[in-house]
């Protein structure tokens, strides 16, 4: 059944696509009294057109806050709804094999095309009789299609800022942002193409009357003054589009952004001087008014509960920044899949989106993020956040800005049968909540998981592995999750010469030693590596083919000892084994003059004992919890037993009310002056008869320009005010007057140290089994199609593959899904801007 508020929100959406249709015939085609001062052209598109998008937008934003909740559940029950009840993807939301398109972002890039096509021809078709009958057959064909396709551009103008919105009403409806965003970027290129078809067929039609060289220049003479900015608008296009491009947009990310607000600027400005009518703003205002909404209201919301003073903490071995974010009172929910945007003070001024590692039930009054540092280029904003950070050992506090959380409340491919998850690297993070949360739906229902669900994941190295090895080690560990979750893990590469984890842990008679630290004094030596030896062998994960060969730093008293501990382990497992240590690749083997024979350090290594396995069947799990670590103890809540519902209640009454104050004042100044008579008669700005032409210009820029500027100015210093406003009240709540029954103190950062080691991967027992070697997605993928997965006869919608990870590793998984002769729904998980 579908929900009340979406039905308004569908109906707001109808009335606006309705207006667009219409409005031609109303507003371009019948005479108003003034388009200079208010008139009654105002009242119709204020009723219309503003009060139905403003409608929509309030309800999308009480459906974030008071049906996030239950629109979640009722996603997350999908994966325990009995087995008779027949489900499946709905058609809606299924992709296309081809371009990977779900059907309701074809069904919404059609409808716009079909505006643009209508747009252009009816106002092409209606407009050639005047100029035919003004310039002849000629020039009047030329100049109709001119003004045409300059109607196509307004057309999109009013369209394209509601794309990249992080809470619009399309994601009310089901849309995601990721796949809103392409669309997005295509109507770019849509405007631009309008724009220089106009530009073209404009100069051709001055060319054949002999005006072009008067008319595009600087001159009070002639519509050269207003023509010029008009060339600036389309120069500024082209400019944005250049960059747009995926080799500059992801090489020089923040001259993207840059060159994209700059752009964008100089285009709507360009615009309205080109055309000064207040009409644009009819098409432009609504747009401009839910983007800046969508930019300061979540900003003064988080800046209010979330601490500007954050923890992060770099791996360097791994090339992963962990950053934690805490807050005073239970942050807004997130859910799986959610993100924030983060801006380092001294880094920029851009926000940057990363996804949330971390799943709210367990700790809503946190959230953490992992960052993989992209040093390939110099502009590359985590490379300089890396180095504000400590090494992994030890956190520091640095500030920080959070906008957000955004993200999507509808998980219809819950209704699979078979989810199969390609993560690589940082990835995983878009994974972590949804398995979590996956876990608890199972605990907390008297129903059995009805899918099957798969993770494969990879790694470059075994150190990246271990940023994220308390995650892999609870879901191949915690039989809540090794009773229904399929784990592979693969590590495609040796650590860096320089790795703790990797090439300076040697195996010595059941000990540890770290060859860079035997110099240091005994005294300081455990309290300033004594983490670090312990993550050297924390997890000791462990190479399951092919067996790794051993070097000369095994003595025959070890193989002594590892034959001892291989024998107690067959009896305690009672499998079939063969027993395996893992030891570097031997280019260390020349150092192993300078290793003590015997060794009194309290950490010991174990040989871990795996059963042999075909090469294309799955790792073999355990699911003995460990002794330091007994998972079934920790809780695993589900968002409703957290009282998820409660708490957005709160939050949604400052949302709603500073959403209002901000939307309503700086409208209250946009009619104000619009009802201002700056010159001239009611009916037109000073007549041509009695003014020169650039008095005329500049009077109609007055108009145009100062009633929708102005309301921009007002907007963002009352959003200014009211973040100012939001974090001055967080650091009073901060020093005390805050409730004492729902607030935390702030965790002592330096305490925490030794906690992060154990939570990196420092485990008394259980380790965290990989392949050596690349995946290979082919083979994998092959493998389910031998097991009968996904066949065609069965129908569609019962299969859903995700590939999260880079843009590279993406398009391979996605190469070899479609290669393959099954039928699944494919969803792309990539973190390419």
């Amino acid at each position: 059944m579908i929900a009340f508020h979406r039905l308004v929100i569908g109906f707001c959406l109808a009335v606006f696509s309705a207006w667009m249709f219409a409005d031609y015939f109303i507003l371009w085609k019948e005479k108003i009294k003034s388009h200079f001062v208010f008139n009654e052209m105002d009242l119709y598109w204020s009723v219309v057109c503003l009060l139905p998008i403003l409608l929509g937008h309030f309800l999308t934003i009480w459906g974030n806050y008071f049906r996030a909740t239950s629109q979640f559940q009722h996603s997350i029950s999908k994966v325990t709804t009995p087995a008779h009840k027949k489900q499946r993807i709905s058609i809606w939301e299924r992709h296309d094999p081809y371009f990977g398109y779900t059907v309701k972002f074809w069904c919404l890039t059609i409808l716009i095309a079909i505006m643009n096509i209508y747009w252009f021809i009816l106002t092409t078709a209606l407009s050639r009789t005047n100029y035919v009958k003004s310039y002849g057959a000629d020039q009047g064909n030329v100049r109709a299609i001119a003004y045409g396709s300059s109607q196509a551009v307004l057309l999109d103008t009013s369209i394209i800022l509601f794309l990249v919105l992080r809470r619009s009403m399309l994601h009310a409806l089901g849309f995601t942002y990721s796949e809103i965003v392409p669309l997005h970027r295509w109507l770019g290129v849509t405007m631009l193409v309008w724009a220089t078809v106009h530009a073209a067929f404009y100069s051709a039609w001055l060319t054949m009357e002999g005006k072009f060289w008067t008319d595009i220049a600087f001159t009070d003479k002639s519509r050269g003054t207003r023509n010029m900015p008009g060339v600036f608008a389309w120069f500024g296009m082209v400019i944005m589009a250049f960059m747009a491009l995926p080799q500059f947009r992801r090489w020089v990310y923040p001259v993207f952004i840059y060159v994209h607000r700059v752009g964008t600027f100089i285009f709507f400005v360009g615009l309205i001087m080109h055309y000064p009518s207040v009409m644009l703003w009819y098409y432009m205002l609504p747009g401009f008014v839910l983007f800046l909404v969508d930019r300061f209201v979540p900003k003064i919301i988080q800046t209010r509960s979330i601490h500007p003073n954050v923890t992060c903490a770099f791996n360097a071995d791994a090339e992963i920044i962990r950053m934690r974010l805490t807050s005073h009172e239970p942050m807004k929910p997130y859910y799986p899949g959610d993100y924030i945007t983060v801006q380092i003070p001294g880094l920029g001024r851009i926000y940057h989106p990363f996804t949330i590692a971390s799943y709210w039930p367990e700790d809503p009054h946190s959230i953490t993020l992992y960052m993989r540092v992209m040093g390939e280029s110099k502009w590359s904003w985590t490379k300089d956040l890396a180095k504000l950070c400590g090494n992994e050992d030890k956190r520091i506090t640095i500030q920080a800005n959070v906008d957000g959380v955004f993200g999507d409340r509808r998980h219809d491919y819950l209704k699979s049968e078979t989810m199969i998850i390609f993560a690589a690297g940082a990835a995983i993070t878009t994974f972590m909540a949804l398995i979590k949360a996956i876990a608890a739906q199972i605990a907390a229902s008297d129903e059995p998981l009805r899918m099957q669900l798969h993770f494969i994941c990879t790694f470059r190295t075994r150190s990246e592995l271990h940023a994220y090895g308390s995650f892999l080690h609870q879901i191949t560990r915690d039989p809540r999750f090794t009773s229904w979750l399929h784990v592979e893990i693969y590590v495609s590469r040796p650590d860096k010469p320089q790795t703790l984890m990797g090439a300076h842990a040697h195996v010595v008679k059941n000990d540890i030693q770290v060859p860079s630290q035997t110099k240091v004094a005994k005294k300081n030596f455990l309290k300033r590596t004594g983490t670090k030896l312990k993550r050297a062998l924390s997890g000791r994960t462990i190479v399951e083919a092919p067996a790794p060969t051993l070097t000369s730093v095994v003595t025959q008293d070890q193989e002594k000892a590892a034959a001892a501990a291989a024998e107690e382990d067959n009896l305690r497992r009672s499998s079939s084994v063969k027993s395996t240590v893992e030891t570097l690749h031997g280019e260390d083997s020349k150092n192993t003059s300078n290793i003590p024979s015997n060794s009194s350090s309290n950490n010991t290594s174990k040989i871990e004992i795996i059963n042999e396995r075909n090469e294309d069947e799955p790792l073999p799990l355990s699911s003995k919890p460990t002794k330091s670590r007994t998972y079934i103890e920790n809780a695993l809540p589900t968002f409703e037993a957290s009282s998820a519902h409660t708490i957005s209640k709160r939050l949604a009454s400052l949302d709603l009310i500073t959403t209002a104050f901000l939307v309503l004042v700086p409208l209250a100044f946009y009619y104000g002056f619009r009802a201002v008579q700056w010159d001239g008669e009611p009916h037109w700005c000073p007549t041509a008869k009695s003014k020169d032409k650039w008095t005329i210009f500049v009077c109609q820029w007055v108009y145009a320009l100062v009633p929708g500027f102005l309301h921009f100015f007002v907007f963002f210093l009352l959003g200014s005010i009211g973040i100012t406003l939001a974090r001055r009240f967080h650091l009073r709540h901060q020093k005390g007057g805050h409730d004492v029954e729902t607030a935390i103190p702030y965790p002592d950062f330096n305490a925490e140290d030794e906690k992060l080691s154990v939570e990196d991967g420092n485990w008394d027992e259980g380790d965290v089994v990989y392949s050596r070697g690349r995946m290979d997605a082919r083979k994998s993928i092959q493998r389910f199609v031998n097991a009968g997965v996904g066949k065609k006869e069965n129908g569609q919608g019962l299969v859903a593959v995700f590939a999260g990870g880079p843009e590279g590793f993406v398009a391979m998984v996605e190469k070899q899904t479609k290669a393959a002769n099954w039928s699944v729904d494919f969803h792309r998980e990539t973190w390419a801007p």
